[in-house]
Protein backbone atom coordinates (compact mmCIF):
# COMPACT_ATOMS: atom_id res chain seq x y z
CA UNK A 1 0.00 0.00 0.00
CA UNK A 2 1.30 3.54 -1.52
CA UNK A 3 1.50 6.32 1.50
CA UNK A 4 -1.25 8.18 -0.75
CA UNK A 5 -3.52 5.14 -0.28
CA UNK A 6 -2.98 4.39 3.25
CA UNK A 7 -3.05 8.46 3.92
CA UNK A 8 -6.48 8.21 1.85
CA UNK A 9 -7.71 5.08 4.19
CA UNK A 10 -6.76 7.04 7.09
CA UNK A 11 -9.32 10.12 6.07
CA UNK A 12 -11.91 7.75 4.87
CA UNK A 13 -11.29 6.16 8.57
CA UNK A 14 -11.17 10.01 10.16
CA UNK A 15 -14.58 11.05 8.02
CA UNK A 16 -16.00 7.60 9.21
CA UNK A 17 -15.06 8.62 12.98
CA UNK A 18 -16.64 11.62 12.85
CA UNK A 19 -19.76 10.83 11.50
CA UNK A 20 -20.16 8.18 14.23
CA UNK A 21 -19.09 10.74 16.92
CA UNK A 22 -21.85 13.12 15.54
CA UNK A 23 -24.75 10.57 15.34
CA UNK A 24 -23.67 9.34 18.90
CA UNK A 25 -23.56 12.92 20.25
CA UNK A 26 -27.21 13.41 18.44
CA UNK A 27 -28.45 10.39 20.14
CA UNK A 28 -27.17 11.28 23.47
CA UNK A 29 -28.62 14.93 23.24
CA UNK A 30 -32.31 13.44 22.11
CA UNK A 31 -32.52 10.66 25.07
CA UNK A 32 -31.30 13.44 27.55
CA UNK A 33 -34.03 15.69 26.24
CA UNK A 34 -36.66 12.19 26.60
CA UNK A 35 -35.58 12.18 30.36
CA UNK A 36 -35.87 15.63 31.10
CA UNK A 37 -39.18 15.64 29.51
CA UNK A 38 -40.80 12.50 30.97
CA UNK A 39 -38.54 12.87 34.80
CA UNK A 40 -41.08 13.47 37.31
CA UNK A 41 -39.81 17.13 38.82
CA UNK A 42 -39.62 16.78 43.22
CA UNK A 43 -43.20 17.76 43.55
CA UNK A 44 -44.68 14.97 41.65
CA UNK A 45 -41.56 12.53 42.77
CA UNK A 46 -43.74 12.87 46.27
CA UNK A 47 -47.21 12.53 45.59
CA UNK A 48 -46.12 9.57 42.96
CA UNK A 49 -43.93 8.06 46.27
CA UNK A 50 -45.71 4.68 46.13
CA UNK A 51 -44.75 4.52 42.92
CA UNK A 52 -43.23 1.28 41.32
CA UNK A 53 -41.22 3.71 38.48
CA UNK A 54 -38.03 2.95 38.01
CA UNK A 55 -35.11 6.14 39.07
CA UNK A 56 -33.73 8.10 36.71
CA UNK A 57 -30.55 7.74 35.62
CA UNK A 58 -28.10 10.43 34.74
CA UNK A 59 -26.42 9.68 31.20
CA UNK A 60 -23.09 11.60 30.84
CA UNK A 61 -21.21 11.16 27.50
CA UNK A 62 -18.22 9.38 28.12
CA UNK A 63 -15.20 10.71 25.37
CA UNK A 64 -15.30 8.15 22.62
CA UNK A 65 -13.01 6.27 21.56
CA UNK A 66 -11.62 8.37 18.36
CA UNK A 67 -11.55 12.12 20.10
CA UNK A 68 -8.72 10.40 22.62
CA UNK A 69 -6.88 9.36 19.42
CA UNK A 70 -5.68 12.41 17.79
CA UNK A 71 -2.75 12.10 16.60
CA UNK A 72 -1.97 15.19 16.98
CA UNK A 73 -2.62 15.51 20.60
CA UNK A 74 -0.35 11.79 20.70
CA UNK A 75 2.47 14.31 18.66
CA UNK A 76 2.18 16.87 21.18
CA UNK A 77 2.33 14.59 24.76
CA UNK A 78 5.57 12.99 22.52
CA UNK A 79 6.70 16.35 22.41
CA UNK A 80 6.47 17.37 25.93
CA UNK A 81 8.84 14.37 26.81
CA UNK A 82 11.29 14.54 23.93
CA UNK A 83 11.83 18.54 23.14
CA UNK A 84 9.81 20.92 25.77
CA UNK A 85 12.75 23.28 26.42
CA UNK A 86 14.11 22.41 22.80
CA UNK A 87 13.15 25.16 20.21
CA UNK A 88 10.08 25.75 17.87
CA UNK A 89 11.93 24.07 14.90
CA UNK A 90 13.85 21.26 16.93
CA UNK A 91 10.15 20.63 18.38
CA UNK A 92 9.20 20.51 14.59
CA UNK A 93 11.83 18.05 13.76
CA UNK A 94 10.91 15.46 16.52
CA UNK A 95 7.26 15.45 14.78
CA UNK A 96 8.93 14.63 11.32
CA UNK A 97 10.80 12.17 12.88
CA UNK A 98 7.66 10.17 13.69
CA UNK A 99 6.32 11.05 10.07
CA UNK A 100 9.67 9.91 8.34
CA UNK A 101 8.94 6.42 10.70
CA UNK A 102 5.05 6.51 9.50
CA UNK A 103 6.40 6.77 5.82
CA UNK A 104 9.65 4.42 5.78
CA UNK A 105 8.60 1.59 3.84
CA UNK A 106 11.47 -0.70 5.86
CA UNK A 107 8.57 -2.73 8.16
CA UNK A 108 10.26 -1.57 11.29
CA UNK A 109 7.64 0.59 12.44
CA UNK A 110 3.86 1.02 12.30
CA UNK A 111 1.98 2.58 9.65
CA UNK A 112 0.48 5.32 11.51
CA UNK A 113 1.22 8.10 14.09
CA UNK A 114 -0.20 6.35 16.68
CA UNK A 115 1.46 3.17 16.13
CA UNK A 116 5.11 4.91 15.78
CA UNK A 117 4.36 7.12 18.62
CA UNK A 118 3.77 4.40 21.33
CA UNK A 119 5.96 1.36 19.78
CA UNK A 120 7.98 0.29 22.76
CA UNK A 121 11.64 1.48 23.38
CA UNK A 122 10.94 3.86 20.99
CA UNK A 123 9.70 7.45 22.17
CA UNK A 124 10.67 7.24 25.77
CA UNK A 125 9.36 10.51 26.03
CA UNK A 126 5.56 9.99 25.22
CA UNK A 127 3.57 9.05 28.14
CA UNK A 128 -0.49 9.45 27.89
CA UNK A 129 -0.04 11.33 31.14
CA UNK A 130 1.74 14.00 29.94
CA UNK A 131 -0.30 17.59 29.92
CA UNK A 132 -1.03 18.62 26.57
CA UNK A 133 0.18 22.27 26.21
CA UNK A 134 -1.11 24.33 23.67
CA UNK A 135 2.21 25.35 22.11
CA UNK A 136 3.32 21.98 21.42
CA UNK A 137 -0.33 21.15 20.11
CA UNK A 138 -0.05 24.03 17.75
CA UNK A 139 3.68 22.61 16.47
CA UNK A 140 2.52 19.15 16.03
CA UNK A 141 -0.36 20.42 14.29
CA UNK A 142 1.67 23.01 11.68
CA UNK A 143 3.64 19.67 11.15
CA UNK A 144 0.87 17.52 10.67
CA UNK A 145 -0.50 20.36 7.59
CA UNK A 146 2.76 20.40 6.26
CA UNK A 147 3.09 16.81 6.07
CA UNK A 148 -0.40 16.35 4.21
CA UNK A 149 0.54 19.53 1.85
CA UNK A 150 3.71 17.28 0.83
CA UNK A 151 1.84 14.42 0.59
CA UNK A 152 -0.25 16.08 -2.01
CA UNK A 153 3.01 17.34 -3.86
CA UNK A 154 2.61 21.44 -3.17
CA UNK A 155 6.63 21.89 -3.37
CA UNK A 156 8.57 23.14 -0.41
CA UNK A 157 5.89 23.04 2.25
CA UNK A 158 8.74 24.03 5.48
CA UNK A 159 9.74 20.41 6.20
CA UNK A 160 12.89 20.84 8.63
CA UNK A 161 14.18 17.24 8.99
CA UNK A 162 15.30 15.14 5.61
CA UNK A 163 12.86 11.94 4.83
CA UNK A 164 16.03 9.80 5.71
CA UNK A 165 16.19 10.82 9.35
CA UNK A 166 14.11 8.40 11.93
CA UNK A 167 16.66 8.64 14.80
CA UNK A 168 17.29 11.14 17.43
CA UNK A 169 19.12 11.51 20.32
CA UNK A 170 19.11 14.11 23.00
CA UNK A 171 20.99 16.20 25.79
CA UNK A 172 18.51 17.34 27.76
CA UNK A 173 18.64 20.85 26.08
CA UNK A 174 19.26 19.88 22.21
CA UNK A 175 18.15 16.88 20.07
CA UNK A 176 20.52 15.23 17.39
CA UNK A 177 19.23 13.36 14.50
CA UNK A 178 20.81 10.36 12.49
CA UNK A 179 20.29 8.50 9.68
CA UNK A 180 21.00 5.17 11.88
CA UNK A 181 20.58 3.90 15.36
CA UNK A 182 24.55 4.06 15.79
CA UNK A 183 26.02 6.09 13.66
CA UNK A 184 25.38 7.46 10.19
CA UNK A 185 24.71 11.40 9.46
CA UNK A 186 24.10 13.72 11.71
CA UNK A 187 21.34 16.51 10.79
CA UNK A 188 23.41 19.61 10.68
CA UNK A 189 19.67 22.12 10.33
CA UNK A 190 20.41 22.84 6.49
CA UNK A 191 16.89 23.47 5.39
CA UNK A 192 15.16 26.78 5.60
CA UNK A 193 13.41 27.58 9.18
CA UNK A 194 10.09 28.42 8.58
CA UNK A 195 9.58 28.83 12.27
CA UNK A 196 11.83 32.27 12.57
CA UNK A 197 13.95 30.63 15.00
Amino acid sequence: MTRTERRALQRKRRIFAARAVICLVALLAVITLVLAVTTPTAAEGEADAGSTKPPCVSIIPEETEQASRDPAEYLAKTLYGEARGCSTVEQAAVVWCVLNRVDDESGLWPDDIIGVVTQPNQFYGYDPDHPILPELLAVAEDVLSRWEMEDICLGDVGRVLPKEYLYFTGDGKHNYFTTEWKGGATWGWELDNPYGR
